[in-house]
Formats: C-alpha cells, sequence, structure tokens
C-alpha cells in the first residue's frame, strides 16, 4: 500500500419514447424501490451494509468453471456464501466439487470434461450447466451471473433459448493476459466476446479491463458497470506482540503510539498533529508520534520538530507499504486523521480493520464516521486535535467499542457483503428490464 493516497427532471416525451440504457434502468429501478414506502408498500430495499437481501429475486443462478481453490473460485465462494447469508436463494452452477453447505445455497456440479482443449472443456460446461439450470429452475426469471471467460458461452445459450438477462463478471480478458498470437487465445477472445454482446450487465473490478471491453465490443460502453472495492479486514490481523512493533520505530512497548498516514501537506493536515504534540506531551510523557508519509511538507516538518524539541518523540518514517504498514497500524493505539478537506478514507478503513480507535476531523470523512460511535470527531485546529487524542487515551473503553464498532462497519460496508449488496442491485436490474 502506497502511502501517497490520492486514492460512494421534467420528462420531455423524446426520452419516454427512446429505450433507457442500464444505467438508466439501474438508476430507476433502485429509486423505484426505494419510494415504495410513499405508496404504502413495503419496499425492500434496505439501509447501506445491511445483511438482508436488498430485492426480493426469485433465485440467483451463478456460474463458475474454475475450481475452488483458484483465485476465481474463492473470490466466488465468498460471494456465493454472502449472498445466501443474507436471505437470498443461491444456486451455484459448476464444473469443480465446491464443499458448501450452508441454508440457502445449493451446489450443482455437472462434472468435468477433460477431453479436447480449454475451449472445448468451457463449451461442454456450458452445455452441461444450461441443461443442468433449465431442469432446476424450469420457471420463472432467476437472476443470473456468470463468472469470466469460461461462462460466457452459458450466457450466450440462456439468452438464446430462454431469453435470460445475465450478468457478467470479468476481473480481465484475453487480450491483457497474452498477444492473442495463439489459436487458443483467439477461441477464448471470441468466447468473451460473444459473453460481452450476450450479457444485460458487465461488472468490471479495474478501468483496464473496461477500456479493453469497449475496444472489443463498442456497443457494451453503456453496459459496464465499475465493482465496489473489497477491503480485506483479514490483513490487519496476526499481530500478536504490538510492542515489538513498536520496538522498530524505537517506540516502548507500553509507550501510547499515534500514527498519522497520508500525504504530507495541508491537506491532510501533519502539521496540525505536530504543533498538538507540546500541549500532549504534557500530560502523555510516553506518547509517541509516527508520521507516514511524504510531501512537500516532509522537510518543514522535520525543521518544525526539531525547533518544538519533539525529535525524541516523533518519527518520521516515510513511505512504508505492504506487511510492514499494516503491521504498524495493527501496533497502533490511535489513528489520527487530522485533515482540513476530505480525504481517501484508506487510513481510517485500515484502522477499523486493525480494531483501532480513529480520532479525525468532520472534513476528513463526512459520509463515513460518526461521533463516538466509531470515531472521535474534532476540527482541523491545534486544540481540537488535542482535545480528541485525549479523550480517547484517557477512555480505555471508549477506545476499545469504537475500535471494534468500525471494525464491523468495514465488514459491513467495505467487505463481502457490499460486493454482495452492488450485486444484488445489478441482477434486480437486469430482471427490472
Amino acid at each position: 500500500m502506497s502511502t501517497k493516497m490520492g486514492n460512494p427532471g421534467q420528462s420531455t416525451g423524446k426520452a419516454d419514447r427512446e429505450p433507457s440504457s442500464p444505467r438508466q434502468v439501474i438508476g430507476r429501478f433502485i429509486q423505484s424501490q426505494s419510494s415504495a414506502t410513499d405508496n404504502g408498500q413495503a419496499a425492500p430495499l434496505t439501509t447501506p451494509g445491511s445483511t438482508q437481501p436488498r430485492h426480493n429475486l426469485p433465485a440467483v443462478a451463478v456460474f463458475c468453471s474454475e475450481p475452488p481453490d483458484s483465485f476465481l473460485g474463492g473470490h466466488v465462494t465468498q460471494i456465493v456464501k454472502t449472498l445466501a447469508q443474507r436471505g437470498n436463494q443461491v444456486h451455484l452452477f459448476c464444473r469443480f466439487p465446491f464443499d458448501l453447505r450452508l441454508q440457502g445455497l445449493t451446489v450443482h456440479n455437472v462434472g468435468n470434461c477433460e477431453e479436447g482443449d480449454l475451449v472445448d472443456q468451457a463449451q461442454e460446461f456450458a452445455r452441461r450447466a444450461s441443461n443442468a439450470f433449465m431442469q432446476v429452475l424450469p420457471s420463472g426469471t432467476p437472476a443470473v451471473i456468470g463468472y469470466e471467460w469460461g461462462t460466457a458461452s452459458v450466457l450466450s445459450l440462456l439468452r438464446g433459448l430462454r431469453n435470460q438477462p445475465a450478468v457478467l463478471s470479468l476481473h480481465s480478458l484475453e487480450q491483457q493476459r497474452s498477444d492473442l498470437t495463439s489459436p487458443i487465445s483467439q477461441r477464448i477472445s471470441e468466447l468473451e466476446r460473444e459473453g460481452l454482446q450476450a450479457a444485460s450487465l458487465i461488472l468490471h473490478y479495474d478501468d483496464a479491463t473496461a477500456a479493453a471491453a469497449r475496444q472489443m465490443v463498442p456497443a457494451c460502453a453503456d453496459r459496464l458497470v465499475h465493482a465496489r472495492t473489497l477491503f480485506n479486514p483479514a490483513d490487519f490481523e496476526g499481530v500478536t506482540d504490538p510492542g515489538a512493533i513498536k520496538a522498530l520505530y524505537q517506540v516502548g512497548p507500553i509507550d501510547p503510539l499515534l500514527l498519522f498516514i497520508g500525504d504530507l501537506d495541508e491537506r491532510y493536515g501533519p502539521d496540525l498533529l505536530l504543533r498538538a504534540m507540546p500541549a500532549l506531551l504534557r500530560h502523555h510523557k510516553q506518547a509517541r508520534l509516527v508520521i507516514v508519509g511524504d510531501g512537500h511538507l516532509y522537510w518543514p516538518l522535520r525543521v518544525y520538530s526539531r525547533y518544538l524539541l519533539l525529535e525524541y518523540a516523533v518519527r518520521q518514517v516515510g513511505d512504508v507499504r505492504g506487511k510492514a504498514l499494516h503491521e504498524l497500524i495493527q501496533a497502533a493505539d490511535v489513528m489520527v486523521v487530522p485533515s482540513r478537506q476530505s480525504t481517501p478514507w484508506w487510513p481510517i478503513q485500515a484502522a477499523w480493520a486493525a480494531r483501532r480507535p480513529v480520532v479525525a476531523t468532520h472534513e476528513a470523512a463526512p459520509e463515513l464516521t460518526e461521533h463516538e460511535k466509531d470515531a472521535i470527531l474534532i476540527y482541523p485546529s491545534e486544540n481540537s486535535v488535542v482535545w480528541g487524542v485525549e479523550r480517547v487515551l484517557y477512555d480505555e473503553e471508549l477506545r476499545q467499542n469504537i475500535g471494534l464498532a468500525g471494525r464491523r462497519k468495514v465488514e459491513e460496508r467495505f467487505g463481502w457483503n457490499e460486493q454482495a449488496e452492488q450485486l444484488e442491485d445489478l441482477l434486480a436490474a437486469t430482471l427490472a428490464r
């Protein structure tokens, strides 16, 4: 993880007669569901982060041609489990056995055919999975999603057999993985083209894949939807001895470690935190501040630290990434986000994932944090920074409560539940069309 943070009218009549794009359909569908209570109806939509289904989907059919121990298999496993836990009736059609036993989830292993090449095997899976789908769900219109090129033929077959709307999920395309010079790569690319044409909506996970899809099938541009970012709390677990991590930064094992992560400029407010340190040290003599990040304020902060005789209590460690950064966050006692303006949420999310308390300005993440529920909110001034940090340091119960509340919010809003919630919206939108 780099510390560079620059990382949710009147009708004219003519528009009513023209076909709506999928993006418009999604927006209108969700808006209509949200306003259902205005007509005395019970709206199936729930609040963000809810573990209940957002829509009354008749059934969800998921197609995966990869084994469960692959990257894609692991992704699909998490998605189908979360969809089922949210109350959906989920049917997973696969060609390798998935050992999943969960209420609301049924696994249909159609078997693996090893004859022929990869494309031949994918097409045989498509035939078997389509037949199984027609037998298991003979009536109604279930919601359908296929993952990657191995399921493209499934979506095409179902479109032709039953005019079945579907979502195609793509992490990458063959033209991104190879130079398309081999016959097998060319055939895979043709299957992907077939899937892009057949899918009602296309869920992608990065801009490069979206650009490749638009180049391959320009008509699919308005059917592309970017997947919500998944924040994995498991990356911030595993440190059993925080004191050992603190020692790497010359901080005592029981000394309060205040952590700042972000660009070193006025927008992120590291200077406010540094100027608050003399007042904090008067009552917390062993407190230590670790500043992670680079920027044009790096040297001014060093000079100011020396001028205030704070060098013994302040550690400017520059750029820290990956596992080392995750471990430092787990060892911290307080994450401080003194931003003067809205800044990326990553430091707050990371602290919450590690169950660390957060002190942040109202401006830092106004749509994310809640005062004294999952964070202590302050103003971008030295005195307010001092108040907020001391509010946390003096109250151990508060530290634990807001850290745990933050962890729950990360899991609900930025974990698999969030991606499942988005998927429910997209599947419902395909049926509404």
